[in-house]
């Protein structure tokens, strides 16, 4: 049905679901959407200064210079908007951010965060929910 066809499995993991949905359903055009969300980090308890229920953020990954399209912006900044919407003091959602990097190996890797480059202490504190400073992303 989808007459969108993106067969490089050097930039994105081509898996069989996603052939199906591109074979079997309306494509972009068509106003039919399918986006992957690589990353939901949560926290909770004690040891993270949180309840039980917790806190959340959502994380896209880009490898190198690449950042998110037309569909991702739509598609990620609809929910973002409506999740800061419901939670407007970010007591349970952190917020959406795209984590580019520059090498598989993440013991050797540099990073940015919604493209401002971070240390590595950096890059770890923000891991453990330190978002305090970053630039908020917009849709």
């Amino acid at each position: 049905m989808s007459s969108h066809e993106f067969r490089n499995p050097d930039k994105l993991q081509v898996l069989p679901f996603r052939d199906w949905i591109r074979d079997h359903l309306p494509g972009g055009p068509d106003g039919y959407v399918v986006e992957d969300l690589d990353l939901v980090l949560r926290i909770y308890g004690p040891k993270f200064k949180s309840d039980a229920t917790g806190k959340f953020m959502l994380i896209e990954l880009k490898f190198g210079h690449s950042w998110i399209g037309v569909a991702q912006r739509k598609t990620f900044g609809l929910m973002h908007n409506l999740l800061r919407n419901a939670d407007p003091g970010c007591q349970r959602y952190l917020g959406y951010f795209v984590l580019q990097y520059d090498n598989e190996d993440w013991d050797i890797a540099n990073f940015s965060i919604n493209r401002e480059s971070v240390t590595r202490q950096r890059f770890m504190e923000f891991l453990l929910f330190d978002v305090a400073g970053l630039p908020e992303i917009t849709f």
